[in-house]
């Protein structure tokens, strides 16, 4: 280890670029650093102190550009390759899903049969159902929000995206919802695929260190192996009930996969079915719950913002039932405080690794086989990307711009869904989501921060394993005044 340590310090061909030691020395310094729940900040610390590009490994290199970020996850181009999912993304077994698919061809695929269901148009025919669970929603906050102890948002997010990506893309899951929202309150099976990213963040480690596969047993809770095979043996279930439903002619994922395979003659594999459906679930509603958290924070603590968003929202509606997916679309202040609120809470926190095929990345030329990131939170935060970076400021995505125009802002260093062909499959879904709920909340309801969370710091309490994990966040919700446009 100490030769090993010494040769990657000294003598290994990323050996130039700027870092820790530890980190050149050894995978050690990362695994500890990944797995801390400080990885954001340690990778934001480091871009500061060192520059646009780092060594956070023996044979990693993270960027902190919007041009790297083109050229990591872009389209491959003439004389230029496509940069390949590394390793890290091999934790399923069998046949790999949606997101772990590191194989251009098997992705491709997949990304063809899933591309139907979350089409703008498939959207649109199933907004009713979305419509009627933000409904249920808005309700259950007046409720549960009326009280001075309010309601802890950031779980009841939750209950309102996993409902819809279970029912709403309809079959898509199952073909049936978590009820969440209904008994406010998480869904077993939801709840232990959230717990789960803990796990699966050591798990991740065991490619860089092996010998952290004897230590991962200690870390895992004793009641957890338990769960999870009831976790498995539930999804499993689930997937044969709705493989008996057939084909129900929806828009879905589960009908697209039904018809294709029966006109093909092919015989569906079960297993498949279930984990691409874990991760659809999760890609398709954890994220957005994570924005529309994150976006309720900041505009409770930037009350003009919250303000302008509802002004422009009842100025614009005499009726709840006026607020629809086509009628937000237009609001510029709604669409400003979404892109704001995807700018300073990406949802993928931490740089996304790939595999070099022997490019230059902002004038370096980075070795074949090198595993390299553009870190998405250093990006949103550079004060040379953005005017005042740390602040929560709509008006940057509007015309002009703040500071009169004179900003600097450069609008491609907030990629929130990515690019190229590994992009965001449900960006219409999440968009439609965050536009209407934002809506709804902002138009019926003043909103006030909980006595409980008036002292919250959002960043000094947030975790990320793999997943944001999220600080309570309890939010008062009071019905607007008499004189004001209501439900």
């Amino acid at each position: 280890w100490i030769v090993r340590g010494i040769y990657n310090i000294y003598f290994h061909q990323l050996s130039g670029y700027p870092g820790p030691t530890l980190a050149a020395a050894s995978d050690w310094w990362y695994a500890r650093s990944y797995t801390s729940g400080h990885w954001h900040d340690i990778i934001q610390s480091l871009h500061q102190k060192y520059g646009p590009v780092v060594r956070i490994a023996p044979n990693d290199l993270s960027f902190s550009t919007p041009s790297s970020y083109k050229v990591i996850y872009g389209h491959a181009t003439n004389g230029r390759k496509l940069f390949l999912k590394s390793e890290f993304y091999d934790l399923s077994h069998g046949r790999p899903d949606i997101v772990s698919a590191r194989d251009p061809a098997e992705h491709s695929v997949q990304r063809r049969s899933l591309a139907h269901a979350f089409s703008a148009k498939s959207l649109r025919e199933q907004e009713d159902i979305v419509q009627a669970y933000l409904d249920k929603f808005v309700e259950k906050m007046g409720e549960l929000g009326g009280t001075e102890e309010g309601v802890n948002v950031t779980e009841a997010y939750n209950w309102l995206t996993f409902d819809i990506i279970g029912k709403s893309i309809c079959d898509l899951a199952f073909g049936e919802s978590f009820e969440a929202v209904e008994k406010g309150e998480s869904h077993f099976w939801v709840s232990l695929i959230l717990g789960s990213f803990y796990i699966q963040t050591l798990a991740s480690i065991r490619k860089r260190i092996p010998l952290f596969s004897l230590l991962l047993p200690f870390f895992v809770p004793p009641s957890f192996p338990s769960k999870f095979q009831k976790h498995k043996a539930l999804t499993l279930e689930k997937t044969r009930k709705r493989i008996a439903m057939g084909d129900t002619g929806r828009a879905d994922f589960f009908s697209r996969l039904l018809r294709t395979g029966k006109d093909k003659g092919a015989e569906l594999d079960i297993q498949y079915l279930a984990n691409q459906s874990n991760i659809l679930i999760v890609a398709g509603s954890e994220t957005t719950a994570t924005f529309l958290a994150g976006a309720t924070y900041f505009l409770l603590r930037n009350k003009p913002a919250l303000a302008k968003l509802q002004t422009e929202l009842r100025s614009t509606f005499s009726e709840f039932s006026q607020i629809t997916g086509d009628s937000v679309t237009p609001l510029p202040y709604l669409g400003a405080v979404i892109e704001e609120g995807l700018r300073l809470f990406p949802p993928a926190g931490f740089g996304l690794p790939r595999i070099c095929p022997g490019a230059t990345i902002d004038g370096y030329y980075i070795p074949a086989g090198t595993t390299v990131s553009t870190d998405p939170f250093t990006m949103t935060r550079d004060p040379a990307n953005w005017e005042q970076p740390d602040s929560f400021l709509p008006e940057r995505w509007l015309p002009g711009g703040i500071g009169g125009g004179k900003s600097h802002d450069n609008k491609a260093a907030s990629q929130p869904f990515s690019l190229g062909p590994r992009s965001c499959l449900g960006i219409n879904l999440a968009r439609v989501e965050a536009r209407l709920t934002l809506a709804k909340l902002a138009w019926k309801y003043e909103w006030d921060l909980a006595e409980s969370s008036k002292n919250l710091d959002w960043w000094r309490d947030m975790r990320i394993y793999t997943l944001w994990m999220k600080p309570e966040l309890r939010v008062v919700f009071r019905n607007v005044d008499s004189g004001s446009k209501r439900l």
